[in-house]
């Protein structure tokens, strides 16, 4: 009976010693790269580019009006000057034309019709597109009227993504 004492002793001696071991190679493990690593921050941007694969519309519950709305900010943009340069905005590789461009903000439409397969209309959607180059950050909100464009365009989103530029033109 007492040398299963000494036998189960030893055994935790054993584990004891391999787990501390094991322990301090963990602890004391050293890394590698391969290549570079690039550790700047990005703060700001030089132009503005948004680009994501969707876009979710909200309903403010407390607001009266059927108004959709998505926002999102963004990095900073370095040097716009809407009042002193020439700017236009594109979205999904289309010119938006009768852009107001101010000092320091983009006000847009976008319009765009869905028909069916037999070529029929089916909507009309219309959308307020808002930026604004603040001094930290960029603000960008999209605005629709009605659950039924909300969701159209969300779709249109969500199948070709959505790539919003406001380019200046020299």
């Amino acid at each position: 009976m007492k040398w299963y004492t000494y036998l189960i002793c030893f055994i935790f001696i054993v584990a004891g010693v391999f787990c501390g071991i094991e322990l301090y190679k963990e602890v004391k493990a050293e890394s590698y790269v391969n290549g570079s690593i690039d550790i700047s921050n990005q703060f700001s941007q030089e132009n503005f580019n948004y680009s994501a694969t969707s876009v979710v519309f909200y309903h403010d519950i407390y607001d009266e009006t059927d108004t959709y709305t998505f926002d999102k900010e963004l990095l900073k943009v370095d040097d716009f000057n809407g009042k002193d340069k020439t700017y236009q905005v594109v979205l999904n590789d289309y010119i938006l034309i009768n852009s107001d461009i101010n000092a320091g903000s983009v006000f847009t439409t976008f319009t765009i019709d869905f028909y069916d397969t037999n070529g029929e209309l089916l909507k009309n959607a219309v959308m307020q597109i808002s930026i604004k180059f603040l001094s930290n950050k960029t603000q960008l909100t999209l605005t629709t009227i009605g659950n039924d464009n909300a969701s159209y365009l969300e779709q249109y989103f969500a199948d070709n993504g959505i790539r919003l530029k406001v380019i200046e033109i020299l």
